[in-house]
């Protein structure tokens, strides 16, 4: 699965998903890169965790004793190099990694593996006052200057040369140094609040982008709707990138989507340009990028044949009013599960390269975590299958703009922060569980037979947010509203993309799936048919992969497969909601709501409560073949009736589905059950009473994980 991340950088990031190009095997996972290689995360270690370091901002006279430390809290690496471009090269063409060099040396005399960092987040003075045009310039025309970070413009080909030649001499000195561990390429790949680059060297690339999709304008017309306020272009040098800054009304949505296609095709370009530089030198070493939480605009799924590990950075507390009176210190259950479920699922090691270490500094608000939350989420990290979680950073720092971001350690530099304690403990934790791990471990029957595709799509993410038609449609809180669902009945899930193999799910769900293909629609059949139960919701179908509606009724493509049209939708204001009765229980809605005309055979889930439409359908549900699809028409305020339905879907199914408390996670992993309480009362695991407890106890308070096994 997929969606928001939070950065260390005063921005809290949204959502990404998925178009995948790899083989399949069981469940849809892709077969492994031939590059990947076993001997970098050993099973029976199952998770490794470290910690990042800077010691370009500390004396020379303390590195030591900062590494020695490091291993003193028991962490097993440490991640250096990030941002240090003036620092590896002060002057143009002039490398200094002699103080690197060191670093590493003294993480391995410590028993600390190395992760180096590409330094391309952050372009030294010399480069921006020598090359201006490598800077982005943001939707208003203003370039960016030095003075803060990411400011670089990928498709810039003079900044390109640059990054290539960094990174070069980088490999050249450590790409065969058997110290150094894994790469990562860059930082939280994006442009932060400025989002997108509309410079000349990105125009160009665009417009070349545009000439090898659509070879021909007339083509591009057609596509882009042209015909539509006479939007109609000669050729593709008058193209620009669609800006709404720059026009009077709103851009094509059809140019606003390929726009939005190229850029994060565009960053995939700039990480594989980073890969093929440090791999020409790479001696058995694995590269990653740290990926932002949900982030749209950035799609890891492109980079699934670049990478050889998929990491990406969390930050769950940052003041954000989440659900229960603890949300707030215990971040979201939801999106932090559902981003290891999404990254875990494309075919390499995943796991955090950015965990929250403590109280952070760039949130509207920035309470101090609940005490064991920062261990819970580790072990959630476990519970979820990761194999690496890293935290942002050792030392707090004592100048710059993220001085009041906590670190394991303390203003003095020595002693262990709250987070230190809670991630030595943890690491403890995971040191003893690996006396416990049993290759032979199998899946539990029950817990395998709710196993659930859920599939997502970038392309309709896009689509949607460029065209919302209700200011109060979310789709990431539509997505979690399903996902939260599945995970209270104890559902393993993989979140994946549509043209990954979904054949042997039990269980997919595919909401708000916008845009489709026919040929996408024919597999959803085919699936049905075959046996498995099919579950879409409101917005699903309503455009082909252009953009474009249907020439014909709404949703076409899909209504033969729900059995019931569409004959129009509904999206009050803000001061109006709706009601809809399921099973004799009355639930509110307000963002969406599709009224259904169900054909005969197919049974009403859910009807509306009020509005001109009282009495009418707003979920469906019918068998197809040996299987059954759903469909849910509305999008409500608490999720409690998409909960609710989807539990009926998995009981006709002949499945039998737990019943947790909503953010209350347990999930199985190598042999272990894993429970973690992000909700905001105590819980109690759903251990047999002989089940042995390794971790934890079996009664939780909100912040607290157990693991144990079961005999």
């Amino acid at each position: 699965m997929l969606i928001l991340v939070e950065s260390k950088t005063r921005f809290s990031a949204v959502c990404f998903v998925l178009l995948l190009l790899s083989t399949t095997c069981l469940y849809g996972q892709p077969e492994p890169a031939a590059m990947r290689n076993p001997d970098w995360f050993p099973k029976k270690d199952m998770l490794t965790i470290g910690v990042y370091y800077y010691p370009e901002a500390w004396p020379e006279s303390q590195w030591a004793r900062d590494m020695a430390n490091i291993r003193k809290l028991g962490m097993e690496f440490v991640h250096m190099g990030e941002f240090a471009w003036y620092f590896m090269e002060p002057e143009e063409g002039k490398f200094d990694f002699d103080w690197l060099e060191k670093n590493v040396e003294l993480a391995a005399r410590n028993g600390l593996k190395v992760i180096l960092c590409t330094p391309s987040g952050a372009p030294p003075i010399w480069l921006s006052r020598e090359h201006p045009e490598i800077l982005m310039v943001d939707a208003e025309g203003r370039t960016m200057d030095h003075g803060s970070r990411e400011q670089g413009d990928w498709s810039s080909p003079v900044y390109r040369e640059y990054v290539t030649k960094i990174d070069t001499e980088l490999a050249k000195r450590f790409g065969n140094d058997k110290r150094v561990w894994g790469w990562q390429i860059d930082n939280e790949l994006s442009h932060y609040g400025r989002r997108f680059s509309y410079s000349k060297a990105a125009t160009l690339r665009f417009r070349d982008w545009l000439r090898e999709k659509y070879g021909r304008v007339d083509r591009l017309n057609q596509a882009w709707g042209g015909a539509f306020w006479s939007l109609m272009y000669q050729n593709f040098d008058q193209i620009d990138i669609p800006n709404a800054e720059t026009l009077v009304a709103d851009p094509s949505p059809h140019a606003a989507l390929d726009f939005r296609r190229w850029f994060a095709q565009e960053a995939a370009g700039y990480i594989q340009l980073q890969a093929d530089a440090i791999r020409r030198y790479s001696k058995n070493q694995w590269i990653t990028t740290n990926f932002m939480s949900m982030h749209e605009d950035v799609n890891p799924a492109l980079s699934e044949r670049t990478l050889d590990a998929f990491t990406w950075t969390h930050y769950p507390v940052h003041g954000e009013l989440l659900d229960g009176s603890l949300g707030f210190r215990l971040g979201s259950a939801s999106i932090m599960s559902f981003m290891h479920d999404f990254m875990r699922n494309l075919g390499g090691p995943s796991g955090l390269m950015e965990l929250q270490p403590g109280q952070v500094n760039w949130g509207e608000y920035n309470p101090w975590p609940q005490p064991g939350a920062i261990h819970m989420w580790i072990l959630r990290a476990f519970g979820a299958g990761a194999q690496i979680v890293c935290t942002y950073r050792y030392r707090q720092p004592l100048f710059g703009s993220e001085l009041y971001h906590k670190g394991l350690a303390e203003t003095d530099g020595v002693t262990p922060s709250p987070g230190g304690r809670e991630y030595a403990q943890a690491m403890a934790d995971v040191i003893k569980l690996r006396q416990h791990y049993r290759a032979d471990a199998a899946e539990p029957r029950a817990y395998a037979a709710r196993r659930t595709a859920f599939l997502i799509n970038f392309d309709s993410r896009y689509d949607i947010e460029i065209h919302k038609q209700t200011a109060r449609w979310s789709t990431e809180a539509h997505w979690m509203r399903y996902y939260r669902a599945l995970k209270t009945m104890m559902a393993p899930v993989d979140v994946l993309a549509d043209d990954r193999d979904f054949s042997k799910y039990p269980f997919v769900v595919a909401p708000a799936y916008q845009l489709v293909t026919q040929e996408l629609v024919a597999r959803w059949k085919s699936y049905v048919a075959g046996g498995g139960h099919l579950v879409l919701t409101c917005r699903t179908a309503q455009k082909d992969e252009h953009g474009h509606l249907w020439e014909g009724p709404w949703a076409e493509p899909i209504v033969d497969l729900i059995g019931a049209k569409i004959p129009f939708y509904d999206t009050p204001p803000p001061a109006v909601n709706g009601h809809v009765t399921a099973e004799g229980q009355t639930y509110t809605w307000g963002s969406w709501g599709e009224i259904l005309d169900p054909a005969g055979g197919t049974k009403i889930l859910a009807q509306y409560a009020d509005q001109f439409y009282s009495g009418r359908a707003a979920a469906v549900t019918r068998n197809v073949g040996r299987g059954s699809v759903t469909y849910i028409g509305v999008d409500t305020e608490d999720g409690e009736v998409e909960r609710s339905l989807l539990r009926g879907v998995y009981q006709r199914a002949g499945v039998n589905p737990s019943d947790l408390k909503p953010d209350f996670l347990v999930d199985w992993r190598d042999g272990f059950w894993v429970g973690t309480n992000f909700a905001s009362d105590p819980q109690a695991i759903p251990a047999s009473p002989r089940a042995q407890i390794l971790v934890g106890q079996r009664q939780l308070a909100p912040g607290q994980a157990a693991v144990w096994v079961e005999p």
